[in-house]
């Protein structure tokens, strides 16, 4: 029987599979990068490094989370639920300038060529996101996230992450003028729409797009009448979110002729399928690893093999953007 192939072409480098860790927890430092590659992820991506104005968030706060509807699901722990919540606040990566750099050097002697290694910057003036693409073009990461979505950022009282998201075209022309590797735009859906912000980018140079960072969101607890865990408002999502993720990405690959990162409500092999069938590229996950651990990239890979042997697909190639003729217009 022929193999099938499950790699994929991004940026100009070969991926041995679509999926990337997100910037999150599992990609805290050097080592925890390194432990993602070493359970089957393509890539990784980098903690985000703030730039100065943003520092406080160096300072890096206990990572507080909350899963809610977790528990509550019938025959629960043998089976869990797919409709649960995460409430999270994670803050930047906790790295100054030059010990990020550092760490980026280390995580890359770690993986090798086992996987590619990906750093992100977020930055609050066009001069701080210039200086930042100059720093990290100085580290042996291969590519780079430009993170102008972060859910947490924007209670920091500076203008960034998801509260500058129509700055995103000026910080893609400034940083191109910067930056020595291809890079992909990370873009918040937290916008009214998000497909013309992505033609935008497209337009002012991006080689790549990241479809879409988390929502951001609260609970409150009617007992005390407060709001529930630290009292802030943080990233908010689950896997439920699955098809507000697709509906981004089927409705802006058929516009753009850039490769599309996809991320959002990733919680088993078949949500990569979808996103793929959409006009994907590669997928993000971050929420499924950090809830079952790294080890369930390698059962995904090995299902979409499965599901590509049985349905005749020889290649992800083959898979993508299937769907799209088939959505409709309401």
């Amino acid at each position: 029987m022929k193999m099938v192939d499950v790699s994929v072409e991004f940026l100009g480098k070969t991926f041995k599979n679509p999926i990337v860790i997100a910037s999150a927890t599992p990609t805290h430092d050097a080592k925890r990068m390194k432990t993602a590659i070493d359970g089957g992820a393509a890539a990784v991506i980098a903690k985000s490094l703030f730039g100065n104005a943003g520092a406080l968030g160096r300072e890096f706060p206990r990572p507080r989370f909350k899963l809610y509807n977790w528990r509550d699901y019938p025959n629960y722990p043998k089976q869990v639920s797919k409709y649960f919540t995460l409430h999270s606040l994670e803050e930047c990566s906790p790295f100054g300038y030059e010990d990020y750099v550092k760490d980026i050097n280390e995580a890359k002697r770690l993986i090798g060529d086992k996987g590619y290694l990906i750093c992100s910057i977020s930055g609050s003036t066009i001069e701080e996101w210039e200086e930042m693409a100059e720093l990290v073009s100085g580290s042996k990461a291969d590519l780079c996230e430009v993170n102008v979505s972060c859910p947490f950022a924007g209670g920091m009282g500076i203008k960034m992450g998801a509260d500058a998201v129509g700055m995103a075209p000026d910080v893609v022309r400034a940083v191109k003028k910067k930056l020595a590797m291809p890079f992909s735009v990370k873009l918040s859906p937290q916008t009214t729409d998000l497909a013309p912000l992505a033609l935008a980018c497209e337009q002012a140079g991006a080689p790549a797009l990241t479809l879409a960072a988390r929502l951001s969101g609260i609970m409150i607890d009617i007992n005390t009448g407060k709001p529930d865990g630290w009292g802030s408002i943080g990233g908010y999502g689950g896997p439920y979110l699955i098809g507000y993720g697709l509906k981004w990405v089927s409705s802006i690959a058929p516009k753009v002729k850039i490769p599309i990162m996809s991320v959002m409500g990733v919680w088993d092999w078949e949500d990569i399928i979808r996103y793929i069938m959409v006009g994907a590229t590669t997928v993000e996950t971050c929420v499924a690893v950090m809830v079952r651990g790294v080890g369930v990239v390698n059962q995904w890979v090995n299902s979409m093999k499965k599901f590509m042997e049985k349905k005749g697909y020889d290649s992800i190639d083959d898979m993508k953007g299937i769907a799209l003729k088939h959505i409709k217009l309401t």
